[in-house]
This record gives structure tokens, sequence and C-alpha cells, in this order.
């Protein structure tokens, strides 16, 4: 498994429990829905895209009751208050065309309202893809905006221009 991926799921199974209610904003086929739902096989998830080829892929990919599929943009979460977990994976559906990408200016509306919505103690994990263009505009972006978080944020990185890893838990005392 590649690095950033095992890293992500390792943070959503330590914060994650099985009842939570999980958001996967950007599902593309489905592989992080699929994880998400075996880590809340008790709770919900929400798989949304904005593209309905990626929203069919994952449908077939994921079968299971607790899973909704929603065929809408990141920047419209579904307004749940149990929500606990927010999950992006930014960039280009794999295998899809690689010119539809997740956009800087909606990637950042979106983890606006998610930070908002979320209890203390919720949690995004944000997988940013530096090696296109908007990739890296939509990392940069995605940097500056974190950097005055009163939040437990955390980016890790491998090599340049590889996929990175940012998470972002909001702590107790801002709610």
């Amino acid at each position: 498994m590649k690095p950033h991926l095992q890293k992500a799921h390792q943070f959503w199974k330590k914060h994650l429990k099985s009842t939570d209610h999980v958001i996967d904003a950007t599902c593309g086929n489905g592989k992080d829905t699929a994880v998400l739902a075996a880590l809340v096989p008790q709770g919900h998830v929400y798989a949304l895209d904005i593209q309905e080829e990626a929203l069919k892929k994952a449908q077939k990919y994921v079968q299971a009751s607790h899973v909704t599929f929603l065929h809408q943009c990141h920047t419209d979460l579904p307004q749940d208050e149990s929500v606990k977990l927010i999950v992006y994976n930014l960039g280009y559906l794999p295998g899809g065309d690689k010119r539809l990408t997740s956009l800087t200016q909606t990637t950042l509306l979106s983890v606006s309202k998610a930070l908002i919505m979320l209890p203390a103690g919720g949690a995004l994990s944000i997988t940013c893809y530096p090696g296109h263009a908007e990739g890296a505009k939509e990392e940069q972006a995605l940097q500056e905006f974190s950097k005055n978080l009163l939040y437990q944020v955390e980016w890790t990185t491998w090599n340049e221009g590889s996929p990175t890893l940012l998470t972002i838990i909001k702590l107790n005392f801002l709610v």
C-alpha cells in the first residue's frame, strides 16, 4: 500500500468508533469509501462525488446498506451533526479524465465548511496530489490556510511531488 494511504487509513482507524458517521467528500472509485464503511459498520458513510462516472464505479465497488452515495460537489456537505471524520482524496479520478480535477477554490470552501460543522474532537483527512498543476496549487493553498488554524494540524510529506497528507483535529476548547 502507498505510504500516504497507509498513514491516512491508520489515522481513520485510530480516530473512529464503529458507530461514527463519516463523509468521503471525494469518493472517486470508492476505495476509501470501502475502508470507511468497514471501520464504521454500525455508523454511516456519506460518499460524495461530482462525477457521475465515479459514483457508478464506487457503487459497484461498495455495496453496503450504511453508505449513502450523493452526486454533488464537496462544497455541499451533508448536514449530519454526528459526523466525526471528513475525508478528502483530492486530484482526479483514477482511470478517468485527468483534466477534471478537484479545484482549489471549491476545496478551500468545503474545508472551511467542514471545520465549522465538525464537533470537538472531529477530524479532517486531506490527501493532496501536487504532481499536477492544479494539485500543486491546491496543496499550497491548503498549507497557507492551515497555518493559522487553532486546531491540531499535521502535514506529512514523503518525496517532492508525491502525495501529501494533511490531518486536522478540532480541539475541545473550540466548541
